[in-house]
Order: structure tokens, then C-alpha cells, then sequence
């Protein structure tokens, strides 16, 4: 096999702003891993003897699954109904202790918004300042 051109994209490659850039030693280690572990298949294909695998075969051809009786079955689907239709007891959560001085929450959501529209009145002059200063360092 002819040496190719260093640019030209191979395993191991990934793009940066439109242009290919090898990442060389993953693409090497990621090889020599491959190699690695053919060579591995190899010794143990060649240190298992062809009997052993025979032996295996044969025991799992020798096993006949005979299919369940039509009684076997039924008792199944039964004891799978049963279990699917048992009822379970329900959680018992105790209540909220109920307190004498709680107030509905829509009191508290309209308080928070009466202060901030009291809170933005009473910061207008300020505000107001701020913006006319602001508009006459510009015009500087």
C-alpha cells in the first residue's frame, strides 16, 4: 500500500473551522489496541482444544425444552392476575398542623406588591435625578 498524503483524512481525524487535523496518537493507540486484541483471539482460539467446544455444543443441543401444559399455563396466568389485582394499602399522610394565626397567601402576595409600588414612589425624585444627571454628562 502506496504512503499517502499526511492531509488526507483518515481514522482519527475531526474538523477545526472547516479543516481536517489528525489526532495521530489516538488514531495509533486506538490501531494498536485493534491489534492487540486480534492477536489475543488468536492464542486463546489456538489454546482451546476443538473437543472442549464439541463437549459445549453438545450439551447445549442435548437441552429439549419441552413447552408447559395447557393446566401449567392457566395456573400461571392466574397467580399473574392475582398479583396484578391485589390491592395495596394506601399511605396515610398526616395533615398540616393548622395554625390559629394563618392568613390566606393572597395577603402576603398583596402586601409585597403594595410596598413595592410604595418602595418605586418614593425613590421617583431620586430616579428622576438620576436620569437628568445622567442626560447632561452625555451632552458633555
Amino acid at each position: 500500500m502506496a504512503k499517502r498524503n499526511p492531509n488526507v483524512p483518515g481514522p482519527g481525524f475531526y474538523k477545526i473551522q472547516g479543516s481536517h487535523v489528525e489526532n495521530r496518537d489516538a488514531a495509533k493507540a486506538s490501531k494498536r489496541a485493534l491489534d492487540r486484541e486480534a492477536a489475543r483471539r488468536k492464542q486463546k482460539a489456538a489454546a482451546r482444544p476443538a473437543a472442549a467446544v464439541r463437549r459445549v455444543r453438545a450439551k447445549a443441543a442435548s437441552k429439549v425444552e419441552i413447552p408447559p401444559t395447557p393446566e401449567v399455563l392457566a395456573r400461571e396466568h392466574d397467580r399473574d392476575f392475582q398479583r396484578m389485582n391485589e390491592r395495596r394499602a394506601v399511605k396515610k399522610v398526616k395533615p398540616a398542623p393548622v395554625r390559629r394565626e394563618d392568613y390566606p397567601s393572597y395577603l402576603g402576595a398583596t402586601a409585597r406588591g403594595v410596598i413595592r409600588r410604595v418602595a418605586r414612589l418614593a425613590f421617583a425624585p431620586l430616579a428622576l435625578a438620576r436620569a437628568v444627571v445622567d442626560r447632561v454628562r452625555h451632552r458633555d
